[in-house]
């Protein structure tokens, strides 16, 4: 049985290797302090006359719950329209997927973090 899960191995310690290597190596060969020019705003060669905009991170807050529970609807699509065809199997086989998303929306819901203020 270990011989079925060997290459799977090998290639989970080569793409470890790699990761770590990397990361070495850019800590070791970039560049250690950047001059002002790299501090600069910079967008599509333009250099910006009004001062930068940044946006509250409460909007970055929504948007990536947004893209979380985004996903978990696509995922629970195919199942939806495969439910007949699927049974009572199918449907309590995503049943502990279900409770996970509704608990973690009630959570979110109850704690505010879907508030813009």
């Amino acid at each position: 049985m270990i011989g079925e899960y060997q290459a799977l191995l090998v290639y989970l310690v080569v793409a470890l290797l790699v990761a770590l290597s990397m990361s070495f190596a850019s800590e070791r060969l970039g560049p250690r302090a950047p001059g002002g020019l790299k501090r600069e705003t910079y967008e599509s060669g333009i250099v910006p006359e009004a001062p930068v905009r940044y946006f509250s991170v409460r909007f970055y807050r929504v948007a990536m719950l947004f893209m979380i529970f985004d996903v978990a609807v696509m995922a629970l699509y195919p199942w939806a329209t495969s439910l007949r065809d699927l049974g009572r199997s199918g449907f309590w086989h995503a049943l502990p997927f279900l409770a996970v998303v509704a608990v973690t929306f009630g959570y979110l819901w109850k704690r505010g973090g879907f508030q813009w203020h």
